[in-house]
């Protein structure tokens, strides 16, 4: 699975060394922007970590979970969660299967599942890989972070990118187009080549972004407005996406010689700092057109 990572090439090298070296952490910390490539090689690595036999990998996710009335996330990842994890890792597999944990919001454990994890990962069991995945190492507990071995991602050129998609049949006109689209992350162009109402839908918001910085003030915010879907759940996946397509578009600009458009980064890197509090979508997407 490693050998499909697109970029972090040294990544994947010198977690390939420790295997074969027999020095893997019991527990790292990967950190760095949405659809950098965090998530494919931490599967690959608990892939890799796999033992012989069919039933040698015993693999769970931890994540915030939705709340059943609203359908909303929940604000934090729970305490009753960590513990229910720490039994399950408690209990010896029948089949030496080695033991993998994904904890995919690690910087949205509240401060009793911190605690709780944290017992876990000073008394590590010989069998047992924890990766946790956050956007950056100050998002987690700095009690937590020392435990573990810290791997930054950072963004892949768009050349990368590009030629990576070549080489999955795309022609070199459109992958250079869904590289920049990527703003730097793998992530982000497979899923705009794979996810047709998913590109469809970014292109739609950068097209809105450019109308949006052309219109007067009460313009842009009836804009904002009907650019967010009505139901309180999906406005938050919505801001990422929206997010995601301005920040390319005011790059793009930032680029052509439009220096207006550094300010405008910056607030939109606010606006993702905020989304990660759960801020409202509609309030963070006026804050930027203001």
């Amino acid at each position: 699975m490693l050998d499909r990572i697109i970029g972090h090439e040294k990544i994947v090298s010198v977690l390939r060394r420790q295997g074969e070296n027999g020095r893997g952490a019991h527990a790292y910390l990967f950190v760095g922007p949405e659809g950098v490539g965090r998530t494919t090689v931490a599967e690959g690595l608990m892939e890799g970590s796999r033992a012989e036999g069919p039933k040698s990998l015993s693999y769970q996710k931890v994540s915030r979970l939705a709340d059943e009335k609203t359908g909303k996330m929940k604000s934090a990842i729970s305490v009753d969660q960590i513990r229910e994890l720490r039994d399950s890792l408690s209990m010896t597999s029948f089949d030496g299967a080695t033991k993998a944990v994904f904890v995919e919001e690690a910087d949205w454990l509240n401060a009793a599942a911190a605690n709780a994890l944290l017992k876990t990962l000073e008394e590590p069991r010989g069998d047992t890989l924890i990766i946790l995945r956050a956007p950056t190492v100050e998002s987690v507990p700095a009690t937590i972070a020392s435990r573990c071995q810290v791997i930054r991602f950072n963004f892949v050129s768009a050349d990368t990118i590009a030629t990576s998609l070549v080489r999955r049949g795309l022609d070199k006109e459109e992958a250079a187009h869904l590289a920049t689209m990527s703003n730097g992350c793998p992530g982000i162009a497979i899923r705009l080549l794979t996810d047709g109402g998913y590109r469809a839908e970014r292109e739609t918001a950068a097209s809105a972004f450019h109308a949006i910085m052309a219109a007067s003030l009460p313009r842009r915010l009836a804009l904002v407005a009907a650019m967010l879907p009505k139901t309180e759940a999906d406005k938050a996946t919505a801001l990422e996406r929206i997010l995601d397509a301005w920040e390319e578009a005011a790059r793009q600009k930032m680029l052509e010689g439009d220096a207006r458009f550094i300010a405008v980064l910056d607030r939109l890197r606010e606006a993702r700092e905020s989304a990660e509090h759960n801020v409202n979508p509609q309030l963070a997407l006026e804050h930027i057109v203001i």
